[in-house]
């Protein structure tokens, strides 16, 4: 993955206060840097021409030159974004267009790097393991209860042995009974949750393959993981509210779910239409029972 906007991005939280400003400047105006000299930079970005040469050489490049090359690749895959780095999403002077706009840029920015980076071959494998599971246990509390429990809902309606609670000590009731017929998806954005990792570690020791879905950093998940399964790492682990994590994992659950049903697609087609009649039924019988009810006398309901 060569794409050095991506790659900014990404460590952007880990570098220091004067390689933000550097990196502020080339995400805000990543055309006109090509034109620029290393003094041009460090003008612009506020720090010495010595902090650009090594801001460039700690992304992997020999000199400014070879990352201005770089930079001209990325700027024509993103040519349409308007992407900011911001420490926040909102600050108090926005205007309702102002939040619009951050929001909308800062999702499409996500979803671009979303499947730029996507590993494709760790995508297909964790289809592979979960095609032949018996059992499928998704795990994910906080933010990344939703996408855990989506792909649960999902393949349970497509009638997958598929499991998720939110009680987490439920959860290692059930593990008890793991063997390597079955399979964990782990949600974990930050890759540190400790209710998560405990889970994934007994999953293990059970010869259960773990299938993670965090962001791309070091984190124990990810070194405990059979299979990673990467979303961009665009938000600080401590942070105002899971927006693009959870967009990215929401969209890395869809897939998943879409790769497991591809090959059952005319079998299920009847029963997905099947469940929605059930549902429809049940809807029906609420909606005459409130009927009823209003239908009701007055005396009727105080006598009761």
């Amino acid at each position: 993955m060569n794409d050095v906007i991506l790659k900014i991005r990404e460590r952007y939280e880990e570098m220091s206060r004067g390689e933000k400003k550097i990196s502020d400047f080339i995400l805000s105006h990543g055309t006109e840097c090509l034109g620029m000299t290393t003094i041009d930079l460090a003008r612009e970005s506020e720090v010495s021409s010595a902090s650009i040469i090594r801001y460039v050489q700690k992304l992997g490049f020999e000199g400014l030159e070879g990352f201005k090359l770089a930079l001209a690749s990325a700027n024509a895959r993103d040519k349409d974004s308007d992407w900011r780095v911001m420490d926040l999403i909102i600050s108090p002077e926005d205007s309702i267009d102002d939040l619009c706009h951050k929001l909308e840029q800062m999702l499409a920015t996500a979803m671009k790097d979303f499947f730029y980076q996507l590993d494709k071959e760790a995508f297909i494998q964790a289809i592979r393991v979960l095609k032949k599971s018996r059992r499928i246990y998704t795990l994910g509390i906080g933010a990344s209860m939703m996408p855990a429990y989506d792909l649960f809902h999902k393949l349970k309606r497509a009638d997958f042995n598929s499991f998720y609670s939110q009680d987490t000590n439920m959860v290692m009731e059930f593990f008890n009974y793991l063997d390597e017929r079955d399979t964990v998806v782990a949600f974990s954005y930050s890759g540190q949750s400790k209710e998560i990792i405990y889970a994934c570690e007994a999953a293990r020791e059970r010869g259960v393959i773990v299938i993670a879905v965090t962001r791309k950093s070091n984190s124990p998940l990810a070194e405990l993981a059979d299979i990673c399964l990467f979303v961009p790492n665009q938000e600080r682990a401590m942070r105002i509210g899971a927006f693009t994590s959870r967009h990215t994992s929401m969209s890395m659950a869809d897939l998943l779910y879409l790769g497991v049903i591809q090959d059952s697609l005319e079998r299920l087609e009847g029963e997905l239409m099947k469940t929605r009649k059930l549902v429809e039924r049940l809807k029906m019988k609420e909606q005459e029972g409130e009927l009823h009810d209003r239908n009701r006398r007055p005396d009727d309901r105080k006598r009761e």
